[in-house]
């Protein structure tokens, strides 16, 4: 019959010790065989140095960009949005903007799409002498947009119509003109289906809006609206876009600006792959060095190593190389998003979120791609592994 025995107190404390003592070798042994083979631990961190230091770069940019397009955002009533690549009120020299990415007609398109988006109104502006008959008015305000341009911005047409989504699609040379285009050149006669000339092209007066005064000083009436693809064929279609828009029949502003931000954000793929890509060296670094290391690994279990011994030492070392590259990353990540913010117009915010997001991403990087080559390791037969030259 067999006997109980208890445990003396000291037991479980030997066992952790022992246990605290066998991790504390593995993990001497990985910095060590790390340390021996310089080089191909540097090649094995340069995929996560890239791909941790482009997550926290794009992050920093992005972080950045919200603020700035924070600020951008303008409401033009109480519940209109606009979002322009400049904003509306500029300090200093216009030029630090150009660098900022453009708005496209696919841009509007995007936001249109978002559930949280009521109607979208995209427009360029530019400014061109408007002539008839001899008359002319320097400098207008040229503005090619879409039929919800009406709504949105608030144009009540006093005679005619305003562009219509026809217009948009046939690229018709029909324009509406504000109130002091229409008194200027047609003091005494009706503008409607006449022609003008803006900035040498002709166009057919299809509607004259109604006043609406002025602003700090400057007319809001000195201005001609044509159909946005006619803007684009006339003056080039490379211009930015500035897109309003309107939230959705029961949907706080904050919800679609912050939707619009979404849509508006790039390049996160690019972080992605390159992750992927490290990931993918650090397992074939690792599995060319079980190879190497075969008959060592035979050694060590000769003498006593087990599987879990040896699955651990690779891992551990897996995980030292991420660890070390992701650090590498991060802070060279944030240098480049400094160094960009410096030189450039371009914002750049390094986060908290950017830096733990990258450090994340390195550690689960070396496990994900070490278990498999660790694996390996520990299932080596000690007989095949001393054979092994």
């Amino acid at each position: 019959m067999g006997t109980l025995e208890r445990a003396s107190p000291g037991t479980g404390f030997r066992q952790g010790s022992a246990k605290a003592m066998e991790f504390r070798e593995t993990l001497l042994s990985s910095i060590r065989t790390l340390r021996s083979h310089k080089m191909r631990s540097l090649l094995t961190m340069l995929g996560i140095v890239i791909g941790t230091g482009s997550l926290v770069s794009v992050m920093s940019l992005i972080a950045g960009l919200n603020s700035s397009v924070s600020a951008q955002f303008q409401s033009v009533g109480t519940d209109i949005i606009s979002v322009s690549r400049y904003p509306w009120v500029q300090m200093g020299n216009s030029d630090a903007y150009k660098d900022r990415k453009h708005i496209t007609l696919e841009d509007a398109a995007a936001v249109g799409r978002l559930r949280s988006v009521g109607m979208v109104a995209a427009n360029i502006h530019t400014r061109r002498h408007i002539a008839h008959d001899g008359r002319v008015m320097k400098y207008t305000l040229v503005s090619g947009s879409t039929a919800e341009y009406e709504i949105i911005d608030n144009y009540l047409v006093e005679e005619g119509r305003f562009i219509t989504d026809l217009d948009v699609e046939r690229r018709r040379q029909s324009v509406v003109i504000g109130a002091d285009v229409a008194g200027e050149l047609f003091p005494v006669r009706d503008p409607l289906g006449k022609e003008v000339r803006v900035g040498g092209r002709r166009f057919t007066v299809v509607g004259i809006l109604k006043s609406k005064g002025d602003i700090f000083g400057e007319s809001l009436d000195d201005l001609v609206i044509i159909p946005i693809t006619t803007f684009q064929k006339a003056y080039g279609s490379r211009r930015s876009v500035v897109i309003d828009c309107s939230p959705a029949e029961g949907v706080p502003i904050e919800r679609t600006m912050d939707d619009i931000r979404q849509v508006m954000r790039t390049m996160t793929g690019i972080v992605g792959l390159a992750l992927l890509v490290g990931g993918i060296g650090v397992m074939n670094v690792m599995l060319v060095s079980v190879a190497e290391r075969t008959r060592e690994i035979g050694v060590r279990k000769a003498i006593g190593a087990r599987r879990g011994d040896i699955t651990s030492q690779f891992l551990i070392e897996s995980i030292i190389l991420t660890g070390i590259g992701g650090a590498m990353g991060i802070a060279g990540g944030a240098g480049v998003a400094l160094l960009v913010k410096a030189v450039t117009p371009l914002p750049a915010e390094v986060t908290v979120a950017a830096v733990a997001l990258a450090a994340a991403f390195a550690v689960v990087t070396g496990v994900a791609f070490g278990v498999y080559p660790a694996h390996r390791a520990g299932r080596l037969r000690p007989i095949e592994a001393l054979r092994y030259e």
